[in-house]
């Protein structure tokens, strides 16, 4: 898995004395605990879902709006300390500093950085790299005051933002189920698949369709796909591709869908959609 180019972050929690007791919750500990399960059931109710939960390798990650939001129950809000542009040769990143606040003082911070070496950010806008410093810094700043409740609440205390988004493992399927050979492609109404398309030969009921791979294939074709994210692909399609790992590679580029009364509804955007 790849971890962030040279990924620089601090998070720090600011003591406070008795006198400036935040008072979150009781000081009593059972009934702190209770307050605090309450909060969860009521986050475990509202905060669910692609919107607020990345599903990364079976895994729950809360991401930045669900943080946001079970902190704003409770009174603190995130603050930019700053988000300045670092100066490295032939680098475009971004650091930032972001402190989370309960009535104006500070109780947490959190720095992070961003950068285009980042597979996932090689052709990302400046714009868009800066947004998710600032994001990462939240996340972090966050992560210390409120990572128990996302436990409580049976998610990983890490913030989505941090995780490398790879899903793609090359050599997970057997050459053997999978054989490839160019030919024109069987679906050339299909507007996602502009390229050649393969045939295959398959020999379980397991192989990708050909729908499958001719959307793959017109995808590749897309210029916010980056270079490594098309080697790992390429690996993937001739080595042979699963129907259910095609599917895991539909779903990085262009958003987790699922079937909803008959339909296929899509509940959460990929990368192409996040560069």
């Amino acid at each position: 898995m790849e971890a962030f180019h040279d990924m620089e972050e601090q998070t720090q929690l600011v003591h406070l004395p008795a006198s400036q007791d935040l008072g979150l919750f009781s000081r009593d500990p059972e009934t702190a605990f209770q307050q605090a399960e309450a909060l969860v059931r009521v986050v475990s109710r509202r905060c669910s879902g692609p919107a607020y939960i990345a599903n990364i390798k079976g895994r729950q990650y809360p991401k930045i709006e669900w943080w946001t939001t079970v902190s704003a129950s409770l009174g603190l809000f995130p603050q930019v300390v700053h988000a300045k542009r670092l100066e490295r040769e032939s680098e475009l990143a971004y650091e930032a500093r972001v402190e989370v606040r309960h009535n104006g003082q500070v109780i947490a911070s959190g720095e992070a950085m961003c950068s285009d070496r980042e597979s996932r950010w090689h052709s990302a806008d400046e714009y868009a790299i800066k947004s998710m410093a600032i994001t990462r810094a939240s996340g972090k700043a966050y992560r210390i005051p409120l990572s128990f409740l996302a436990v409580m609440a049976g998610l990983e205390a890490t913030p989505a933002e941090e995780m490398p988004f790879d899903i793609i493992t090359p050599g997970e399927v057997s050459v053997d189920d999978f054989h490839l050979t160019r030919t024109q492609s069987s679906c050339p109404n299909d507007p996602v698949s502009k390229s050649e398309g393969y045939t295959r030969r398959e020999s379980s009921e397991s192989t990708a369709t050909q729908k499958q791979v001719n959307r793959i294939l017109g995808i590749l074709n897309d210029e916010r796909v980056t270079q490594e994210e098309i080697d790992r692909v390429q690996t993937l399609m001739r080595a042979g591709l699963s129907r259910k790992k095609a599917g895991e590679v539909l779903d990085y580029f262009l958003g987790r869908s699922e079937l909803q009364n008959g339909e296929w509804n899509r509940i959460g955007i990929g990368v192409l959609e996040a560069r």
